[in-house]
């Protein structure tokens, strides 16, 4: 049986991880190598992993001399965490978890039968709104969609999960909340020594991942039989000034990084129509994370040199990455971000996606 490494990232996550790591306990895979990272949290979370790490329990559940607990001196964001969670564990595969989540005991075995094709390395599950088993199972992702614009979105989000997205499918890439990645992926589109680019702090940076995967020739699947449930720190229109800020800021980094002039030119109106409502959404509602922009402008030297490597490895035709690009239909995306302005958390920043 093949070793998956389950990286867990904490933030403030007391009240979820009684029932997480009981999920993940739960699980019915059992070469499991656990390593937590702790983004210096004060709810007293630190203190729970850190019990809970060190108990006989946990280690007689989990593989070879884990669990490994890291603390973090500060709060590094979600692709740092990761990627420290990656260079010190030794699977084959890596599961990247959320502590908002709760997985079926099944889970990961099942979405482990999905890894056997020829270049798949990523796998997504079909994560359900939280709680479990609530009303219809509606759908927070089955897999990431893109498009024309450059905005991304989870496939299906919202729809019944009961009755959509039944079936195997390839998609574009998977929710870092709960994803499976093969090691051997992740070392072959490492870029400056980081799998998960540690600029983007957090959000955008699993789509990242995505995209360089594209480029070099490899896939993800979709497993409808892998169930997980997901809380998703920014469910309902809660957003924070630090959610809005990366995510402007990552969808551009993102594009710098792995895009192609010739496709942008192709799609420049719609890319410059949606900047146009996204901006004036922000100016309205959070003008503060406007100021990524200059964020972006500070990276872009840094990103550039990324981009030269990326680009100068890839391994399919534009058209091979054209044809994840699909068409943006902008009548509910407009009555989200511009109708209604919804609720904006400025204290108790979170790093969950």
């Amino acid at each position: 049986m093949k070793q998956v490494s389950a990286i867990i990232i904490n933030y403030n996550g007391l009240n979820d991880l009684p029932e997480f790591l009981e999920s993940l306990r739960d699980q019915d895979y059992e070469n499991i190598e656990l390593v937590v990272i702790d983004n210096c949290s004060s709810d007293g979370s630190r203190e729970f992993l850190k019990e809970f790490t060190g108990s006989d329990e946990a280690k007689k559940r989990f593989a070879g001399q884990s669990p490994t607990f890291i603390e973090n001196r500060d709060n590094r964001g979600f692709s740092a965490a990761l990627n420290t969670g990656i260079s010190q564990s030794n699977g084959e595969f890596i599961l990247s978890l959320n502590t908002d989540v709760v997985l079926e005991p099944e889970f990961l075995s099942t979405l482990m039968q999905s890894m056997n094709g020829e270049k798949v390395g990523s796998a997504s599950g079909k994560l359900l709104r939280f709680p479990p088993h609530n009303r219809d199972n509606i759908i927070d992702s089955a897999g990431h969609l893109i498009f024309r614009n450059r905005l991304a979105e989870n496939r299906g989000e919202g729809e019944t999960g009961s009755s959509a997205y039944m079936e195997d499918a390839e998609v574009f890439g998977t929710c870092g909340a709960a994803a499976l990645y093969s090691r051997e992926m992740l070392e072959d589109i490492k870029v400056s020594g980081e799998y998960f680019d540690e600029d983007f702090f957090a959000f955008w940076e699993d789509l990242d991942v995505d995209w360089r995967s594209r480029l070099r020739g490899w896939h993800c699947v979709y497993n409808p039989r892998a169930i997980a449930y997901h809380k998703r720190g920014g469910a309902g229109y809660r957003k924070s000034v630090l959610v809005e800020y990366h995510n402007y800021k990552n969808r551009c980094l993102m594009v710098i990084k792995n895009d192609r002039l010739a496709c942008v030119l192709r799609n420049l109106p719609g890319i410059i129509f949606t900047d146009l409502l996204k901006g004036g959404a922000l100016l309205i509602r959070c003008p503060r994370a406007l100021l990524a922009s200059l964020e972006v402008l500070r990276l872009l030297p840094r990103m550039l040199k990324k981009r030269k490597t990326i680009q100068s490895g890839k391994t399919v035709s534009d058209s091979d990455i054209d044809k994840w690009f699909q068409p943006f239909y902008y009548g509910k995306w407009i009555r989200r971000h511009l109708l209604n302005r919804g609720e904006m958390i400025i204290e108790g920043e979170k790093t969950r996606r």
